[in-house]
């Protein structure tokens, strides 16, 4: 399995996601093209179970004993894997998905994956008894990718260490507003 999986991410380093072909893949792994399609009957299932194997091995949930600093540790992780290597071909892939229902049911999916680490992040924070009111968090999840896949896919800047600590610090506190008109019009 971990030859084709390279296979895939190599080739679409070199070709992209409009040149990687089942083909192409059997070459490069040295695996039969029919014993792929058994496994995979389409590119996109082969290209997401690629994926799928990535993220798990290269994204694992962090613990590091407390919700923000697994919600930090997961940010860095996710803007790390998507501004290089395997995450940034996952983004450029994704890039297709408009053109292909398969390709937008794995963006679906890798959303997913994103939201079960958020998941169980909170749930850990909830066990502690750090976390006691109710989170939705799949808009916690959206609110810590947003602006991660905006810098790390869309501008390609990357996130320094201080703005994913003000990222996670603005998710959990939120903003301080005014309520005093006089100290609204100062400005």
């Amino acid at each position: 399995m971990n030859a084709i999986h390279a296979a895939v991410l190599d080739l679409l380093s070199t070709e992209g996601y409009a040149g990687l072909t089942i083909e192409g893949v059997a070459r490069r792994s040295g695996i039969n093209k029919t014993t792929l399609y058994r496994w995979w009957p389409s590119k996109p299932a082969l290209v997401a179970a690629t994926f799928r194997h990535t993220i798990a091995r290269d994204l694992p949930v962090p613990d590091t004993g407390s919700l923000r600093g697994d919600l930090v540790a997961l940010v860095t992780a996710k803007a790390a894997f998507l501004g290089d290597g395997p995450g940034r071909l996952a983004a450029d892939v994704l890039a297709h998905t408009g053109a292909d229902p398969e390709l937008a049911r794995l963006a679906d999916e890798l959303l997913g994956q994103h939201c079960a680490h958020v998941t169980e992040v909170t749930g850990r924070a909830r066990a502690r008894g750090e976390l006691t009111g109710p989170v939705d968090d799949q808009l916690l999840a959206d609110l810590l990718l947003g602006p991660v896949w905006l810098r790390t896919v869309v501008t390609r800047r990357p996130l320094s260490n201080s703005d994913t600590d003000a990222l996670v610090d603005t998710v959990l506190t939120g903003l301080t507003l005014t309520t005093d008109p006089v100290a609204r019009t100062r400005r």
